[in-house]
């Protein structure tokens, strides 16, 4: 795993999907009317980067911290409210297929989160999303 640039760009170009993109970004917003409920059965255990690559997982993630409250970060302004969710994901063709940081929205700024995967797609709805820019230092 590498260290991700200090200068990535989250990019808003047209794309109908992340399906294609090899890093990109989503943001999510709680949609209370139409998503209240979530059913699971089991748990997925997903390989993870922070598991195999502890020290360069939390560097990228300080990193990126610092990088997503930064004015310029996104390609065109942005309003965000309370409780948006913002998640960046990086493909690596390592054996391990890819990296995801998280990052909730709270007093004008973006902090570290935990949310997992079913709750996004059990509470959230996806607003925007695009292509990550420069990744690699």
């Amino acid at each position: 795993m590498c260290i991700i640039s200090d200068k990535i760009k989250l990019c808003t170009c047209k794309t109908s999907s992340t399906n294609r993109l090899q890093h990109y970004w989503v943001l999510h917003r709680r949609n209370k009317e139409n998503k209240n409920t979530i059913i699971i059965i089991g748990e997925a255990m997903l390989p993870s980067f922070e598991r195999f690559y502890p020290k360069e997982y939390k560097k990228n993630y300080d990193l990126l911290s610092n990088r997503v409250n930064e004015g310029d970060v996104f390609d065109v302004p942005m309003q965000f409210k309370a409780k948006d969710v913002l998640q960046l994901v990086f493909n690596n063709n390592d054996e391990i297929k890819r990296a995801t940081y998280l990052f909730k929205y709270f007093n004008k700024q973006w902090i570290k989160s935990e949310k997992c995967t079913f709750d996004l797609m059990g509470y959230f709805d996806e607003v925007y999303f695009g292509k990550i820019k420069k990744i690699k230092r």
